[in-house]
């Protein structure tokens, strides 16, 4: 469930969100870093027993329409991450653990409710994420893209647990997951179909990741393969496969430049039944082009971020990419590709989280997008 809902526009919002704090001068020092004297929300976050990140959450995507709504999300340290943060260490590269819960809505109806955790356990040699939404997406759906769009509406519930687990002192995890979801779709001018489904998932995957930061990562690569069974047997009414492959790289080109690199490919097994047809095959997953609009059993993208630092606070950047999606019964050269660019900025609005905060506009084949970012894009 990760995109496009978009976060907030730092750090204009974020001041206005803490603003009834500015009439207590001792809680306010609690939002400027000693260190440069500018707005940071880290002492906050990380300090107050009660500390948390209100994150208004900006919807753009042209699949569900315009909309909003909050977030509030608590941060957890280990002893020994908090003991080296006060001794002054740097430990941004140190992962915190985060749980939250969210509630958004749109102008077309669509709706999401739900909380998760991602924890970070000895000494970051296990890695956990769990969680439960309840969501009403209403879409546009592209069963044959040559005809144009169906209104499509899913409704449902979805609850989630991934366990990755360390290989001794290396970079490389063995992960597992599973996931359950009770959904119901509506197809216009299908009203006598039969759309309600559960889909019952058991996975595995081999994952390096070598990034300096969970958050907005500026140096190192993370690379996953994962296998998805959907089955019968794991609680749901399918029997199919998934496929998932991709490759984050992220280095500094000089003490101002940072070079981002993605690479994305997906593939769905040829036995996936109906319903569960209308949401299991793969999309194109860039920013720029809406949710489900170019769906097919196959798909492969790569985007390019190069970013300039213009301080220690402030960022831009800008990106292109390509995408396409193609059927099993055609070959990836007779497929068409798929362009966008677009720019953006990042703030650093928690300095001993290394967590940035900013927005992107980008052009796809059919129009501009606005994305409002919590961390990085990918």
């Amino acid at each position: 469930m990760k995109r496009s809902y978009t976060l907030s526009l730092p750090p204009l919002l974020a001041l206005t969100l803490f603003s009834p704090l500015q009439a207590n001068a001792s809680l306010m020092d609690s939002f400027i870093d000693p260190e440069d004297g500018r707005l940071d929300g880290s002492q906050f976050i990380l300090d107050n027993a009660v500390g948390f990140l209100p994150v208004p959450l900006t919807i753009t995507d042209p699949a569900v329409g315009f909309g909003g709504g909050a977030a509030l999300l608590f941060f957890h340290e280990s002893e020994e991450r908090e003991a080296k943060r006060l001794a002054g260490e740097h430990v941004g590269d140190i992962p915190a653990s985060v749980s939250g819960v969210m509630a958004l809505g749109t102008s077309n109806g669509s709706n999401m409710v739900g909380g998760f955790h991602s924890g970070n356990w000895l000494n970051d040699r296990v890695r956990y994420l769990g969680g439960l939404f309840s969501a009403t997406f209403n879409l546009k759906f592209y069963p044959v893209p040559e005809l144009g769009a169906t209104d499509l509406s899913l409704k449902g519930s979805y609850f989630f647990q991934d366990l990755d687990v360390r290989i001794g002192y290396s970079n490389f995890f063995l992960g597992g997951s599973y996931s359950y979801m009770s959904s119901e779709s509506t197809i216009a001018g299908q009203q006598d179909l039969n759309t309600d489904s559960k889909d019952g998932r058991l996975g595995w995957r081999v994952l390096y990741d070598s990034r300096n930061n969970q958050f907005a990562p500026r140096e190192g690569t993370k690379a996953q393969f994962q296998v998805d069974h959907h089955r019968k047997a794991f609680g749901g009414q399918f029997n199919y496969q998934k496929y998932h492959a991709y490759v984050h790289n992220y280095r500094r080109l000089s003490k101002d430049w940072g070079l981002g690199l993605r690479a994305d490919a997906k593939s769905i097994s040829e036995n996936v039944e109906f319903p569960a047809s209308i949401y299991a095959k793969p999309f194109v997953d860039m920013r720029g082009i809406a949710a489900m609009r170019y769906q097919a059993d196959n798909t492969a993208l790569g985007e390019v971020e190069l970013s300039y630092d213009i301080d220690d606070r402030w960022t831009v950047l800008a990106f292109a990419g390509a995408g396409t999606a193609f059927n099993h019964d055609q070959s990836i050269g007779q497929a068409k590709l798929h362009y966008t660019r677009g720019g953006g900025f990042r703030y650093l609005l928690a300095r001993q989280l290394g967590l940035r905060m900013g927005v992107d506009v980008a052009k796809g084949p059919e129009e501009w997008t606005t994305y409002i970012q919590f961390g990085g894009a990918w």
